[in-house]
């Protein structure tokens, strides 16, 4: 008989194919018997001393997800790498090696090739960094919060509020990690307290609605406790900013019911069925499916919201969008880059959940150097280096996904390919603000203050500046046509460590869309609608309905829904892994098996013929005009592209069949 324990300390649940990253391998092993993780020190100590127990729940802390540490990366690349708006391009990326040719197997999960090259390692320390650098298991952080909970009653010299707040903090994290591995797995294993190890575990894995109920209740525990305050008073936001609250809480909620409720288990017949010759006892379809459709889970993800937005209304409308402070472009792209790049402090107040990958809770900042102090939340691996060298390069269609700047959809389908741009239209102009946020495009001017390592480089095309010079580029980096600028900012670090920053896991911003999502889904068009309108104003925008007449938005549910789903990316796109979930959870086929395409700018002389060779701009002369070609990748081709590859196992990760075959309740999810 396996023993819980086990489960605690070993079933790691590591994403195989849409967040390796993300979490641990779904197994239980015994490797972790030999001692508990978390009890270096005897646990009597760390619960007899309030500043020992308050560094045990930090090292908590720093096992929350971030897409850009390096425990959370496919060797070096963001699983934004598998949507459809960036591609790896890096011979060693991981992406590349083993997603792209679909040589992903249920064997894979127990491999444990630390060089990723051709497969990834799923050994049971992959995950999130610990303090020290190391990895860990999902279900390390889960037996912290749980020795937390059960035990801070103990701590003689701490408050009871404080200990409260604590416990809030303990179950926030725990029901986050948990978020993390049911949307790459479905129904897991269910640890509702800190078992010892050698203590008898008869429990298997939980079916899929049990799971998303169970992660329910520990946020609803947090909720509940009376000292889990609802934000981090402006007074200590200097030191504390980061810290959950009430607010953390209510926020994923929400998105956790967004997930649940959303066709990929919600449906009224599973995503996929177990094939004859797959079907054993290590197998439930109810593992990965709710059993029917049910519409009802849509009102109580909206439910969530409305509660959130209420409590945030009780407590002063504490948490607000970031605003422009000048209604043109410097201002439009100045509040949004606040709003996912850097922390809350006390004048910005959007962020609800958020990870610090590259400074501590209490950093300071002196002469404009970033210090840290001993929180443990180092870079560890922050993707800069790989942007650089080809991790994720935006496709032309994430540049697409931008609209105009008056509120329109891109208008410019029509115009790639050689002559069918004889008005020589510059695509790149009088865009979304946030598409200049993301990417690198040509631009005629820029803001001041917004250049390129503090230069203006604005002819990025084929021979233009950006391109034609080897100190500000490699050829995987640029060779979509784009280089991504979300997070990077500039190519030298030069801006890195201008401000605190906090990758999002959940800011003010999400909410009004999932509430817009569950809006739609629930028939409130006009209030979907008016949720888009909050987030889309921030820059400027024009109400989606108005400026896009042919949608019929008003009316038409199925098109609302798309454009929600195109708005998230546009506002949270590369924070959270979310454009890739948000395909995963509406089982978006045809976005998963439809090439993606790089642009190739050419610039064109006074005749109209493409120009070769040094063809840079010369500031102070006519704009040039351009031919773009849009033409499909050829470096790292995918393989559910071609016709008949694809099948909708790829939706949820495989389980270690090693694991399964042990007989301690795993199952199978179908098509591995």
């Amino acid at each position: 008989m396996k023993k819980k324990s086990d489960i605690i300390l070993v079933l790691g649940i590591c994403s195989a194919f849409f967040m390796s990253a993300c979490v641990d391998r779904f197994a239980i092993g015994d490797a972790f018997l030999e001692k508990a993780p978390g009890v270096d020190v005897n646990i009597d100590t760390v619960f007899n001393n309030a500043e020992y127990t308050r560094n045990f729940l930090w090292s908590a802390y720093g096992q929350i997800y971030c897409t850009y540490t390096s425990g959370n990366m496919m060797n070096g690349s963001p699983i934004d790498a598998l949507s459809d708006s960036y591609h790896n391009y890096c011979g060693w990326g991981g992406p590349l090696n083993t997603y792209y040719p679909g040589t992903l197997t249920e064997e894979s999960q127990d491999s444990d090739n630390g060089n990723f090259q051709g497969k990834f390692s799923y050994s049971t320390n992959l995950g999130n960094l610990n303090e020290s650098g190391g990895r860990v298991s999902i279900y390390e952080t889960v037996r912290k919060c749980w020795q937390i909970i059960e035990n801070i009653d103990r701590v003689p010299d701490m408050a009871e509020n404080e200990k409260s707040r604590l416990r809030g903090e303990a179950y926030t994290i725990m029901a986050s990690r948990y978020y993390d591995a049911f949307r790459n797995f479905g129904g897991l294993c269910l640890v509702k307290k800190a078992y010892e190890v050698g203590e008898p575990f008869t429990e298997g894995r939980a079916t899929a609605m049990e799971t998303v109920e169970f992660i329910d209740s520990l946020i609803v525990c947090a909720i509940k406790e009376p000292g889990f305050i609802w934000n981090v008073p402006d007074s200590d936001i200097g030191q504390w900013s980061g810290r959950l609250t009430r607010a953390s809480a209510r926020a994923l909620r929400a998105k956790v019911w967004m997930f649940a409720a959303s066709p990929l288990f919600n449906s009224p017949a599973p995503y996929m069925e177990y094939s004859a010759d797959k079907v054993t006892e290590f197998t439930d379809i109810h593992h990965v499916w709710f059993g029917k459709e049910d519409p009802s889970l849509w009102n109580r993800c909206l439910q969530y919201c409305d509660e959130f937005f209420a409590d945030n209304a009780a407590n002063g409308n504490y948490y607000q969008l970031v605003q422009p402070a000048t209604n043109d472009e410097a201002g439009y792209r100045a509040a949004y880059r606040w709003a996912y790049r850097y922390r809350n402090d006390e004048n910005h107040h959007e962020k609800l959940f958020d990870a610090h990958p590259t400074q501590l809770l209490s950093d300071v900042v002196t002469n404009g150097t970033v210090s840290q102090n001993n929180w443990g939340w180092g870079w560890h691996g922050f993707a800069i280096d790989t942007y650089r060298m080809g991790g994720a390069v935006p496709t032309n269609e994430l540049m697409e996904c931008f609209g105009m700047q008056d509120g329109r959809n891109f208008p410019y389908s029509d115009i790639y390919g050689p002559g069918n741009n004889p008005e020589g239209k510059d695509m790149f102009a009088d865009r979304d603000p946030r598409l200049y946020e993301t990417m690198l495009v040509p631009r005629q001017s820029l803001p001041a203050g917004f250049d390129y390592i503090s230069r203006t480089y604005t002819d990025w095309w084929i021979g233009g500046l950006a391109d034609y010079e080897s100190s500000i580029n490699n050829a995987e980096d640029i060779m979509s046509g784009y280089r991504k600028f979300k997070w990077l900012i500039d190519y030298t670090n030069e801006k890195m460590n201008d401000r605190f920053i906090g990758v999002s896991y959940i800011r003010l911003a999400e909410m009004y869309l999932i509430r817009a999502e569950a809006r739609a889904e629930t028939g409130d068009l006009k209030g979907a609608l008016d949720d888009l309108h909050v987030v889309r104003s921030r820059v400027g925008l024009g109400r989606l309905e108005t400026m896009n007449p042919g949608l019929n938005l008003t009316s038409n549910k199925a098109n609302l829904i798309e454009e929600i789903l195109r708005e998230r990316n546009c506002e949270i796109g590369a924070e959270c892994g979310d454009r890739l979930y948000d395909m995963v959870r509406r089982k978006r086929q045809d976005l998963f098996t439809k090439p993606l395409h790089e642009i190739k700018i050419y610039r064109l002389d006074d005749s109209g013929n493409r120009m070769s060779g040094d063809t840079k701009w010369v500031e102070g002369t006519p704009w040039p005009k351009f031919e773009y070609d849009k033409v499909e990748i050829q470096v790292g081709h995918r393989r559910w592209w071609d016709p008949g590859f694809w099948t909708n196992k790829w939706y949820l990760d495989p389980v270690s069949r090693n694991e399964i075959q042990k007989g301690y309740g795993l199952t199978q999810n179908p098509g591995w």
